[in-house]
């Protein structure tokens, strides 16, 4: 899509990159404390926020055939690429995104379970009762 003059509508892309970019973010960010938090055993709001991000995400890209429904936008409105990834991480990276994010979600998967499974983790001093958690 272009304006009258033929010409891309600039503002408009860079506000679809921005958001794209700002989406992808949250995201990475999020697998990779679900990564954290699972090497640790921590369970609480902040990762449960962190699945809840990352399922939803997974859904879009999925019902999506496997692309970001904010790439095609970009491109319909001019973009030569709709692709924000491949801007600040080199190409071979950028391209294998779905292999390496999947595989931390599920390195993430496994390393919850396994804290699931072991329950606390830690001595607990004489006299002291082991402190409750909550349930995720």
């Amino acid at each position: 899509m272009h304006d009258h003059a033929g010409r891309p509508h600039t503002r408009a892309i860079v506000v679809v990159r921005s958001v794209h970019t700002a989406v992808f973010l949250v995201e990475l960010s999020s697998i990779l404390w679900l990564v954290v938090s699972g090497l640790v055993g921590r369970r609480d709001r902040s990762v449960k926020t962190a699945a809840a991000l990352v399922a939803i995400e997974a859904g879009v890209f999925v019902a999506n055939a496997g692309i970001c429904p904010l790439t095609p936008m970009a491109e319909r409105l001019g973009a030569s690429r709709g692709s924000v990834s491949d801007i600040f991480l080199p190409g071979v990276v950028a391209r294998t995104i779905p292999v390496w994010s999947s595989a931390l979600v599920v390195l993430a998967a496994v390393l919850h379970a396994r804290s699931v499974v072991r329950g606390p983790r830690g001595p607990v001093s004489p006299g002291r009762r082991p402190r409750a958690t909550r349930p995720v």
